[in-house]
């Protein structure tokens, strides 16, 4: 009975907000109809503002019926591949009091989630999906692993993803015609009003409705695996979730930009975690406890406490371990669900060990200005873009040149100082990158792991410490470029490679086993280090 009480009040709620919207759309078209009875030309008169606000309102309504394209995302989990895995979902879904879904698919995201498919406004389930998080599978244990499973399969057993696909429509109808009304007409100003009081209290309501969902699956998940385990993945979640986002945006994506990949992101990420301490700790002793009236989700310290105060002792046994054993053959599987959420062009790209793409990443950071600076020095000397022709440009006094981008003008109200110290700063930043990736290809620098860095630059001193004012001294209003000259042919000699390769003195491209990016023939200096674009 509880279950089809909050039903009842779940889509009670949901229809609020439509309900109404109808009813005032068929009264303003009813009031234009008898209008145009009694007296046509009033009725046209009528019409120049009702008729608006009619087309916004149906527009909502339409949203709320019209069909939603949704993309299943992540690589689906075959059972005949996993069997394992299969046959706890579907233990635990007997617990539960539901049926299995029909579909597993691996995502890469931190998170884990139940969706269904239903027709004539939820009244019938047509398809189960379960959405499974990689680093839910590498980071949680198995028992842990096991409670989140459980907590999503309660949602189908309370029936709470039946409604979930109204509740969204809704909310979609909602907002559109709220964001549509032109409040500079009365009417539409006061039905702005009006939908937008009704439609606060309607979403606090249905928020509370979908906390009180949330504890029920929380309670669901403590008495099938225990209050132990549950409470345990319950306090995983926001340091796993935090850690994820480092990794990917930090490490991952820095590397993808510069169009690689690494051939073990999963054991780099194993790695961040191991190195990460504070926060994490943090996290797992004082569970986040932010409070919103919107929030769909309990406060998580709430959750720890209402679960550990059930003291279930479960009624699964779940095998101690890492979730990851749950998995045959995890690697490939993991790393497919990672390739789907990058964008289609990482399915080519070059796979690369830590180090190296640690290498390729730290170059990446600091070249953003190098090829821009090289390519205008060639252009302005008439020469190749190298480091070479870059400081003897310096040398000539074009630093203001070399630094002006032509393609974005400056600024009416920029002053001619404004202007040279733009362009002086871009110089050096650019300046910098050239000479760490002249540095690093002839083995002077070598970029190391250093977790949870992106990485660390490792190189003599007596190179790194002089580099910041020998930089400046060749970018500056008079420019001197013979202790960077000095530098670098003191660097090659240390590295046993001939005078002239590499330095500012000779024609060659430094380099000669390669560009600083690993295995490709020789190129200028700074040449293609970026490529833009990485999540879908």
């Amino acid at each position: 009975m509880k279950r089809v009480g909050r039903s009842i009040a779940w889509v009670l709620l949901v229809a609020v907000v439509p309900a109404g919207m109808f009813v005032v759309m068929t009264a303003l078209v009813a009031f234009n109809v008898y209008a145009f009875v009694v007296s046509p030309v009033t009725a046209v008169k009528i019409a120049i503002g009702v008729v608006p606000t009619v087309l916004v309102l149906g527009r909502g309504l339409w949203l709320l019926v019209s069909r939603i394209d949704s993309p299943v995302n992540g690589v689906p989990v075959h059972e005949h591949e996993q069997p394992q895995l299969w046959a706890l979902v579907r233990r635990l879904a007997e617990v539960a009091g539901t049926t299995p879904p029909h579909d597993i698919h691996l995502v890469a995201d931190a998170n884990a989630a139940v969706m269904e498919d239903t027709r004539l406004l939820g009244l019938i389930s047509t398809r189960r999906r379960m959405f499974i998080g990689a680093p839910l599978v590498t980071e949680l244990s198995a028992p842990q692993f096991a409670a989140v499973l459980t907590h999503e399969l309660a949602h189908y057993s309370n029936r709470d993803t039946r409604f979930a696909g109204i509740a969204y429509r809704s909310r979609r109808a909602f907002v559109h015609t709220l964001t549509t009304l032109n409040r500079d007409d009365h009417l539409q100003r006061a039905l702005h009003f009006l939908l937008r009081r009704c439609g606060t209290l309607t979403l606090k309501a249905t928020a509370t409705l979908a906390r009180r969902q949330e504890s029920a699956a929380d309670a669901a998940a403590a008495e099938a695996v225990g209050s132990a385990a549950t409470a345990g993945a319950l306090r995983e979640l926001a340091p796993i979730a935090w850690s994820w986002n480092e990794f990917r945006d930090n490490h991952l994506i820095a590397g993808c930009s510069a169009g690689y990949l690494p051939a073990d992101p999963f054991g780099g990420y194993r790695r961040l975690r191991a190195s990460l301490h504070d926060e994490p700790a943090r996290l797992r002793a004082e569970p986040p406890d932010d409070a919103d009236p919107y929030d769909t989700h309990p406060p998580m310290r709430a959750r720890v406490a209402a679960v550990g105060a059930l003291r279930a002792a479960g009624t699964v046994h779940v095998p101690s371990g890492p979730a990851l054993g749950l998995l045959r053959d995890p690697a490939p599987l993991l790393d497919a669900a990672l390739l789907d959420e990058l964008v289609p062009a990482a399915r080519t790209m070059r796979r690369v060990d830590w180090p190296t793409l640690i290498r390729i990443s730290g170059l990446a950071s600091m070249t953003e200005h190098t090829d821009r600076v090289l390519a205008r020095a060639a252009q302005l000397t008439g020469r190749r873009p190298s480091l070479r022709t870059l400081l003897d440009a310096l040398d000539a006094g074009m630093v203001a040149d070399i630094g002006a981008d032509p393609a974005a003008p400056d600024r009416p109200s920029d002053s001619p100082r404004v202007r040279a110290e733009r362009s002086r700063l871009i110089v050096r930043d650019g300046l910098r990158g050239a000479v760490v990736a002249t540095l690093t290809e002839i083995g002077a620098v070598r970029w190391q792991e250093a977790w949870p860095s992106v990485g660390a630059m490792q190189a003599d001193g007596r190179l790194l410490e002089p580099l910041h004012d020998l930089v400046e001294a060749a970018v500056s209003d008079r420019p001197d470029t013979r202790g960077l000259r000095a530098l670098l042919d003191s660097a090659i000699r240390q590295q046993g490679r001939q005078q002239r390769r590499g330095t500012a003195t000779g024609d060659e491209d430094p380099g000669p086993d390669g560009h600083a990016q690993g295995g490709q023939a020789s190129r200028p200096l700074g040449q293609g280090l970026h490529r833009g674009g990485v999540r879908r």
